[in-house]
């Protein structure tokens, strides 16, 4: 089925849950939760450490300034509050289909499909992932995105070996 077709058909299957759950009748099983895909969440902590570092810098440095007391509480606060946003909400993903990965990106998700992707490298501590349009990489690291590694690798293995995808495990 086309991406637009499986849209709707979801849309639609909602809609009419809504309406069976009303009713008193069983929901209708979606698509979505038969599509054998798993999701690995990280953590990103680098931006929201520098939008904290940013907010204390504002309280320190403008505390001297008269008669903004009000820009003064919001502007800091408003720099901790999104980098509690981002840690919390704006987790790092990769999600592994029967013929596809998704990953969250800055500027919001990306799915490529298996012809789409040159080669899965995996090490101890990251996996990178190789695109063939215009050579671009996801790289997930224990370390920076608090990603786990472990645990993905396996199921990156089965997808690469299912696609026919290069797979390289280092030491």
């Amino acid at each position: 089925m086309s991406r637009k077709w499986e849209r709707m058909v979801r849309k639609n299957t909602k809609v009419t849950n809504i309406q069976r759950k009303k009713s008193g009748k069983e929901a209708i099983l979606q698509s979505s939760a038969s599509d054998n895909s798993v999701t690995f969440k990280g953590r990103s902590w680098f931006l929201p450490m520098i939008l904290v570092a940013t907010g204390i810098f504002c309280f320190i440095i403008f505390r001297g300034q008269a008669g903004q007391d009000q820009m003064y509480w919001f502007t800091g606060a408003s720099y901790i509050v999104l980098a509690l946003l981002i840690y919390w909400v704006r987790r790092p993903l990769l999600k592994i289909g029967p013929d596809s990965l998704t990953s969250r990106r800055f500027g919001g998700d990306r799915t490529m499909s298996a012809d789409m992707i040159d080669e899965i490298s995996v090490t101890k501590d990251s996996i990178l992932i190789t695109l063939k349009p215009k050579g671009a990489r996801w790289g997930y690291t224990k370390f920076y995105h608090q990603f786990p590694v472990d645990a993905a690798k396996e199921k990156l293995q089965e997808f690469a070996q299912k696609n026919q995808v290069a797979f390289k495990q280092e030491s």
